[in-house]
């Protein structure tokens, strides 16, 4: 009996809340509906969307401009086009290293697995190696990145 009323006050409560939103967007309209300049405002409302459009071209332009010297900053102090061989390498050298942590990490799951097949270290084990595959996936994009830099 005591949910049945309570699943009622939920439906009444839903119901009131709907029609609260109903009421909300008939009511607030924000911007008026206008057909080739008949409200005066119009005109004002296009000279205000134009600046503002102005304003967003700017700070995106700037935003662009920030990101791209960012960027460039960080190839020269890391000094990618110079070293290019080089951080290939290590790119290479931590995949195979992953690829030997994988292989390794075959028979200690196997032999945790034997021993009891419940065991939480076996999650925590499968989750490390699957955020390694995850990282290795990262490292060849990295490559790709190395291979577009001229």
């Amino acid at each position: 009996m005591e949910y049945e009323n309570l699943y009622t006050y939920l439906g009444y409560g839903v119901i009131i809340l709907l029609i609260i939103l109903i009421i909300n967007t008939i009511t607030h309209k924000t911007k008026k509906e206008s057909f080739m300049g008949i409200f005066e405002d119009t005109a004002e409302d296009k000279d205000k969307d134009i600046n503002e459009e102005d304003n967003t071209t700017k700070e995106l332009n700037t935003y662009l401009k920030t990101i791209q010297d960012s960027t460039n900053t960080a190839i020269k102090q890391m000094k990618l086009e110079q070293n290019r061989d080089m951080w290939e390498k290590l790119i290479v050298a931590m995949e195979d290293n992953i690829e030997i942590v994988s292989l390794r990490s075959i028979a200690v799951l196997a032999e945790k697995m034997k021993k009891n097949p419940n065991d939480s270290n076996l999650a925590k084990v499968i989750e490390r190696l699957n955020t390694f595959s995850e990282y290795k996936k990262t490292l060849k994009e990295n490559m790709k990145y190395l291979d577009g830099l001229q």
